[in-house]
């Protein structure tokens, strides 16, 4: 998971009922279960947050030297203006930053801090060996946060038609899995050279800075065109409450 650091301890109470339901169903405790932050979790805090679930292998992660880039509040926002930049640093991280967090992983749940889960880790962590992509729904986006993403997307592939030969001439929905929870099988994201060369084109352009494009769209686009549908499992059996969307999932 992503989170901040607070001034009080109260202010870990979403975090840590989202690390009780996690205790509630994980079977293999000695998975590491990892909060990345800015370097802004005081060592008082971390203590605090693993003495009320003892039961859990966490580790906090300082993202500050691979994410939240300064250069990138530079960007001159030209659309959703009403989203500040550390959603769109958010954005950034779940697509393009976090790896340098998770090299020595294969796989990776994400699970957000305001969602509480009813459903097994250890089965969909194990899923991954078998499919790239795991989610519980699927969602839209709108087009106001995704403007000329779609045609980003027709001009990567143009450039690669040798791959992509059925799709290059496609005009894909935006929308994608809906990423508060999603599995990663991140050993084949990883050897997907033409994933990487969109990575980081994504980067490039930094219209996930201008325009707000969203971790959402952005790996619907990868499953459509790069990685195949087929590689994605939507899986009713994930369960949890999306608390600051009010949603129950599945």
């Amino acid at each position: 998971m992503l989170t901040r650091g607070y001034n009080s301890t109260n202010e870990y109470n979403k975090l840590i009922k989202r690390n009780k339901h996690i205790v509630a169903n994980l079977v293999d405790t000695s998975i590491d279960i990892l909060i990345c932050h800015e370097g802004n979790i005081t060592e008082e805090h971390q203590s605090y947050i693993m003495r009320e679930t003892p039961e859990l292998n966490m580790r906090f992660v300082d993202i500050s030297n691979i994410a939240f880039q300064t250069c990138k509040k530079d960007v001159i926002v030209t659309d959703a203006d009403t989203f500040n930049i550390g959603y769109r640093h958010m954005c950034s991280f779940w697509f393009v930053n976090f790896w340098d967090a998770v090299k020595e992983y294969d796989r990776l749940l994400r699970i957000d801090e305001d969602c509480y889960i009813d459903f097994n880790i250890d089965a969909i962590l194990s899923d991954l060996n078998t499919h790239t992509f795991i989610v519980g729904r699927l969602s839209d986006d709108a087009e106001f946060v995704t403007r000329g993403l779609n045609c980003f997307s027709l001009d990567f592939v143009n450039r690669y038609t040798n791959i992509f030969t059925f799709k290059k001439n496609d005009v894909k929905k935006p929308g994608g899995p809906y990423t508060n929870i999603i599995g990663l099988s991140l050993d084949r994201i990883r050897s997907n050279d033409i994933f990487q060369k969109y990575r980081e084109e994504i980067d490039r352009s930094n219209m996930i800075y201008e325009r707000r494009w969203g971790d959402l769209p952005l790996w619907g686009e990868v499953i459509y065109y790069i990685f195949g549908d087929d590689t994605l499992k939507v899986d009713k059996g994930i369960r949890y409450v999306h608390e600051s969307h009010g949603m129950q999932v599945n």
